[in-house]
């Protein structure tokens, strides 16, 4: 057993040893009010779980999901970071927020379509502390309600940032990884390699450190709000060394590809470097795959260890004793599935879907623990079902449902603005989706039947690729027929 296995089994021993719930005094009444950590990273596969992967090495995710409720079937509003990280910290759909693309996307502060999660947390009297990537978008924000706010990349003001600190370490990464292209995406970042750098001079890595010398430091008798987000596992795939020790590199499988000759995507054909990929990967060795493969792995394997070590601090520290704690990411990874595709600017499954666990020793008794839940849930439960474990009452009405009561939704609904004059949007059940394409309006209540330009409809139970496009087929005309209004009459219903 290497050192990293022995740290992950010392992980799993001391997150969930569970205590009395910890009692504070605010203005000498106690604050039973529950400790909210939440964890987050980016571009997470929704099937890149031990739990449901045995290849795969998350053992402090797993552990989550055994002492809590593992969402098998939750989505993203958009896949892609700006709109979708803003969806979920504000608790609204794009059209709320006004932010539906990473180019260009984004809201100043004083233009903020409400509170943001943070903010909730802080005017509740909440302490709050943000380690990670927030992702805004285009404009320089202010910390948007954290008290304490340690960023790796993209400043904030009142924020500090590893560029301010450790200037040389930053510079050290930004060297590693500049032949990996514009966001660490193209094919020399998903092939990857083993760092030469240690952890502490990755931007995860130097968050890690500041996240556990903050609780180590901690002193405020507040409830508090933690939120930690990675920037990985999102390429590149530059690993800490020991990390893809974790893998046998014969035994791992990658995805299948169908028998085409050319892309099929409909909704999202030609967009974000996909002629880049496909010209790459369609010659790529059995051994290249297996490598990109493994790194995206080992890369989520790293995450998890870190992930376990804060948690570790936060039970030391007794702030596990009355928690809630949720994991999500911000959109999935294709990992080259459905012909080449690496881009997750798209409606499939492997770039919408994402892994979404609610654990705690504050969890309500009505929720069933160690289950795995079918139910249709999506980013934007995670504000109402924080705020509500807490008591808070939100500003405006908000379009999500809290994931400690039945969800009862009927489809789950995304939606994709990379084209210019066209939205696409997804209405998916566990056994359906359908995608439409339509003339892009201003205002979203505005879509009517008269805007469809194409369309794609999938039979998920029988083709879990997403290979068969069944649009306008007889056999599921009825199907398609009453997703279409559905998802139409979703649209309508929208509030701005």
């Amino acid at each position: 057993m290497n050192w990293i296995s022995k740290r992950l089994v010392l992980i799993i021993m001391v997150v969930f040893l569970v205590g009395c719930k910890k009692e504070v005094k605010i203005c000498g009444k106690k604050d039973n009010r529950p400790n909210i950590i939440f964890l987050m990273d980016d571009q997470h596969r929704y099937n890149a779980l031990g739990v449901l992967n045995s290849e795969i090495k998350t053992p402090t995710l797993d552990s989550l999901a055994r002492n809590g409720v593992l969402f098998t079937q939750a989505v993203c509003q958009v896949p892609m970071c700006v709109p979708s990280r803003n969806s979920l910290m504000f608790g609204l759909l794009p059209n709320q927020t006004g932010v539906y693309r990473n180019a260009g996307g984004g809201v100043p502060d004083s233009l903020m379509p409400g509170k943001t999660m943070a903010q909730y947390f802080k005017d509740a009297g909440y302490e709050t502390a943000g380690f990670g990537k927030a992702h805004w978008g285009k404009f320089k924000t202010n910390t948007r309600g954290f008290e304490t706010r340690y960023v790796s990349e993209i400043p904030e003001k009142g924020a500090i940032s590893m560029a301010e600190v450790n200037p040389e370490a930053k510079a050290k990464y930004d060297a590693e990884v500049a032949p990996m292209g514009p966001g660490e995406e193209n094919n020399i970042g998903y092939l990857g390699f083993t760092s030469k750098l240690p952890e502490k001079d990755h931007r995860d890595g130097w968050i890690t450190k500041q996240a556990i010398n903050y609780l180590k430091k901690r002193n405020d008798e507040r409830p508090l709000f933690f939120y930690l987000s990675y920037m990985k596992p999102h390429a590149g795939n530059n690993i800490p060394k020991g990390y893809e020790d974790l893998y046998n590199l014969d035994s791992i499988t990658y995805v299948k590809q169908p028998q085409w000759s050319q892309d099929y995507s409909p909704h999202a054909a030609g967009d974000n470097r996909n002629d880049m990929y496909i010209n790459f990967w369609k010659n790529a060795s059995e051994k290249q795959w297996k490598l990109m493969t493994m790194r995206y792995y080992a890369n989520v394997s790293w995450i998890d260890d870190m992930m376990g070590r804060v948690l570790a601090e936060l039970r030391k520290k007794g702030l596990l004793e009355n928690s809630i704690i949720i994991f999500t990411s911000d959109h999935g990874e294709m990992l080259g599935a459905r012909y080449y595709r690496f881009n997750k600017y798209c409606l499939y499954d492997p770039s919408v879907r994402v892994p979404m666990i609610l654990a705690g020793t504050a969890l309500p008794k009505s929720v069933k623990r160690n289950t795995k839940n079918p139910e249709l849930v999506e980013n934007i439960d995670v504000l109402p079902t924080l705020l509500s474990v807490a008591g808070i009452k939100p500003d405006r009405e908000l379009p999500g449902k809290s994931l400690v009561t039945p969800i009862q939704r009927n489809a789950n609904f995304s939606e994709l603005h990379e084209r210019k004059g066209q939205a696409a949007f997804m209405w998916r059940t566990k056994d359906y989706k359908l995608i439409l394409v339509l003339k892009r309006k201003n205002n979203v209540n505005d879509y009517s039947k008269d805007d469809i330009i194409t369309g794609e409809f999938y039979d998920l139970k029988n083709d879990p690729n997403e290979w068969y496009d069944l649009y306008n087929t007889d056999k599921f005309s009825d199907i398609q027929k009453a997703f279409k209004n559905d998802l139409l009459d979703f649209l309508k219903s929208m509030k701005q």
